[in-house]
């Protein structure tokens, strides 16, 4: 008898120790499974939905609404509407709370205020430029900095490989390639990242009433 109670025993302590590893092994693949998610949202914190949509856009063009007055280049930016605008649509009341990019011009190509876009994304591996007296960043790649071809070993850009003015502290030439470097990275689309913007709904659905 004595014997049987140490077999029936040994068995549920050898159960017991079977089910600890199951759960052991249960958690560990769930805090896998929750770390990929983290590195995967990690990037995407960093590429708000509507950064596709504004890189896209084409600047400094008539506005189509206000074509009848002067000086109507499209060079803002709405980044709760998604949409270019001149100086007479921000003079309307529709964008008061809006938050709002200025667009400028530099070496034929459209940059933005390095501090307004470091309130969005982070911009310390992006190089800046001097336009006007402000630091500013390249929302597409610039011409080649410097005269002449690129020789070999030069620091370039790590995503275009144009060549950069201090390689010791920036990456990228601009936000399209340092946006580029991450999707290729992680392996996202922007498309996939632009696609969360549109899913948002506006409101709380609501039924229509019965006749």
């Amino acid at each position: 008898m004595a014997t049987s109670n140490s077999i029936f025993r040994k068995l549920e302590k050898e159960e017991a120790e079977k089910e600890k590893e199951k759960m052991t092994s249960s958690k560990s693949s769930a805090f896998e499974t929750i770390e990929q998610e983290e590195l995967v949202e990690e990037p995407m914190r960093n590429m708000p939905p509507w950064l596709g949509p504004f890189l896209k856009k084409t600047y400094f063009g008539s506005c189509l609404v206000h074509d009848e007055l002067q000086k109507n280049d499209l060079n803002k930016y709405c980044i709760t509407c998604d949409l270019d605008l001149c100086r007479y649509c921000i003079s309307t009341d529709k964008h008061n709370d809006h938050e709002l990019l200025k667009i400028h011009r530099h070496v034929y190509k459209d940059v933005v205020p390095l501090e307004q876009m470091e309130n969005h994304i982070d911009c310390a591996k992006i190089q800046p430029y001097k336009c006007n007296k402000k630091w500013v960043i390249a929302l597409n790649p610039l011409p080649h900095c410097g005269s002449g071809s690129l020789i070999a070993g030069d620091p370039t850009c790590y995503t275009c490989k144009r060549r950069l003015n201090d390689p010791g502290q920036f990456s990228f030439c601009s936000i399209a390639c340092q946006v580029e470097a991450v999707c290729r990275k992680y392996g996202i689309s922007l498309g996939a990242i632009e696609m969360k913007r549109k899913r948002k709904r506006k409101g709380i659905p609501r039924r229509a009433p019965f006749q």
